[in-house]
């Protein structure tokens, strides 16, 4: 399932490989028939206790590791999910700086623009002026448009302003979960190169499954020469500390 190197692998290779591992890992809490009989037998243990067998001791702290591992992902996710939403949606007027109302709704914009509006209103009869009055109220609109273009833009650069502040805000919170998912797989890596290696170890108190060689003596078997080859003699050398040799 791993297929090689656990380190060279993306991030969803490893979430993939980790749910796996907690998967397979949910027999691992308790233990079997067979080992709960050598617990009941083991030597060691003292009245009203039982010790658990190293293995099984490890392969519990694993599977604890790794559903603890996906639960930390998940409470981090959430957090940078609700943080995310709370700076979208609290964001203050520009002009004032309240969170009560919107942009639009600001009264010291309309104080200083009572013509605008951002709706459209119905046409409001006006009495016919004079000339020179029309010419007057049509540089007053050109001077009060200028400014609302010039506010705009003033608004956009704080919106641009804010939005990159929540940008780095992620950023950084991503960083700081991407470098804690490391070392928590890091860590589950290392509980499983123990485990690993703990299955290869001989167990105290058993005897090997295959036969070893005395180091104390060396047997050779030689044919006598002219005799049947189905009779043998055997020649038993064995070296003593001192380094002499008895047959």
């Amino acid at each position: 399932m791993c297929g090689g190197d656990f380190m060279s692998k993306n991030l969803e290779e490893a979430m993939e490989f980790l749910n796996y591992v907690a998967e397979v890992s949910r027999g691992w809490d308790e233990p079997n028939a067979r080992e709960v009989g050598r617990m009941k037998s083991q030597p060691n243990a003292k009245g009203g206790m039982y010790v658990l067998n190293e293995d099984i001791d490890m392969k519990a702290k694993v599977a604890a590791m790794a559903r603890r591992l996906e639960e930390l992902e998940m409470k981090k996710v959430q957090e940078v999910q609700a943080i995310y939403e709370t700076l979208v949606q609290a964001m203050p007027c520009s002009i004032c700086q309240s969170y009560e109302h919107l942009v639009e709704e600001c009264l010291q914009f309309q104080q200083i623009h009572p013509n605008f509006s951002w709706k459209p209103k119905p046409p409001q009869y006006t009495q016919p002026t004079q000339a020179p009055q029309q010419a007057s109220n049509l540089e007053q609109a050109i001077v009060n448009l200028s400014k609302v273009v010039g506010d705009q833009k003033s608004i956009n650069a704080q919106l641009n302003q804010r939005m990159n502040s929540v940008e780095s805000t992620l950023n950084k919170r991503m960083d700081g979960i991407q470098n804690d998912l490391s070392q928590k797989i890091d860590n589950v890596q290392y509980a499983i190169s123990r485990l690993t290696n703990l299955n290869t170890v001989q167990e105290k108190g058993k005897f090997p499954s295959q036969p070893h060689q005395n180091p104390k003596g060396i047997h050779e078997v030689e044919a006598q020469e002219g005799e049947s080859s189905k009779v043998r003699e055997v020649k038993a050398v064995i070296t003593l500390r001192s380094g002499k040799e008895v047959d």
